[in-house]
């Protein structure tokens, strides 16, 4: 088959055909032979996704049934009650309507895709849209097959930066277990983790809006170098001027320490280098540490602290003991 007449069944299988490439369509599948057809369409079916995205075994499954259906189906007869109708309703009804109506897209619309940045590790990806992500560790972000539908909508748990490409007619969100946050096109990190009871968005480009989940608070807006901080304990926020070299740190593989309670660093390192730290509120002191550290091993990070505050370690595997 002409390279044509593939574009041609790949824009009706996505809606976007004109009368005139129906006619064109339609005249070929008559002319065609039905296995010829049946390879093209498979061909387009696997190429096609566009309009959902659908993990790899949920696209194969559809595939078969609509395999299936065609099959039972009788193609000519169909095509020819279709182009019987009026040239304003000649739509692609044929795949687009009748066969995805048939196998339910909704049942593959609402499954969630899954990444998952385990402790130790760090993730760089981008959506469907084009919009990119860097996942910290210890975080995951997902969302369902209907994404850069009417919204585009993600979950996320954990840490993230996006650099999020633009489209006016299609809001992106990101939504937490603390807020939600939408924007058009901009670029901004957001720290949300559930075993953390401070929540942070910090803005370098654009501009976003922040809602509070079950609040009735006014909506909260940021500008570039804006940061908004919230304490799930106090129930209550703040807007400051941020540091982006110290917010974005982490990204460019940089772990800093700003100012922080001994506590929080010991959170940052189990989820930096993947282990779990195990330690008596006696054997520390409280007080604020401060420091940038770059490609160092976890023997390394921890004898600098050790030096810092005069305590002993020892390593088991995954496990650190501070005695």
């Amino acid at each position: 088959m002409k390279e044509q007449e593939k574009n041609i069944l790949e824009r009706y299988m996505q809606g976007l055909i004109n009368e005139e490439e129906y006619n064109e369509f339609s005249q070929m599948v008559l002319d065609e032979n039905d296995e010829k057809i049946f390879d093209l369409m498979d061909e387009c079916i696997c190429k096609n996704t566009n309009a959902y995205v659908m993990p790899s075994d949920v696209k194969l499954n559809l595939h078969d049934r609509i395999w299936e259906q065609i099959r039972k189906e009788n193609i000519r007869v169909r095509l020819r009650k279709i182009s019987s109708l009026a040239a304003s309703i000649l739509l692609p009804l044929f795949i687009f309507s009748t066969v995805y109506f048939y196998f339910q897209v909704d049942e593959y619309k609402h499954r969630s895709n899954v990444i998952v940045a385990e402790n130790g590790q760090k993730a760089e990806f981008t959506l469907p849209d084009g919009s990119k992500v860097h996942l910290n560790g210890g975080s995951k972000l997902s969302y369902n097959a209907a994404y850069n539908g009417r919204l585009r909508e993600v979950s996320l748990e954990g840490e993230a930066f996006f650099d999020v490409k633009q489209d006016k007619e299609k809001p992106f969100i990101v939504k937490t277990s603390v807020f939600d946050v939408e924007v058009l096109g901009t670029s901004f990190n957001v720290s949300a983790y559930d075993d953390e009871d401070m929540s942070e968005i910090t803005l370098v480009e654009g501009k976003v809006k922040l809602s509070l989940n079950n609040s009735d608070d006014s909506p909260v807006y940021l500008t570039p170098s804006q940061k908004f901080v919230y304490s799930k304990n106090g129930k209550e926020g703040h807007i400051s001027f941020t540091d982006e070299e110290y917010e974005l740190a982490w990204k460019k593989g940089v772990l800093m320490f700003n100012a922080e309670l001994i506590e929080n660093v010991f959170q940052k390192i189990e989820r930096w280098y993947g282990v779990s730290i195990h330690y008596e509120s006696d054997n520390i002191i409280h007080d604020r540490f401060t420091g940038e550290f770059e490609a160092l091993t976890i023997q390394e990070m921890m004898n600098i602290l050790r030096m810092h505050y005069n305590f002993k370690y020892k390593i088991e595997n995954n496990d650190i003991y501070i005695i």
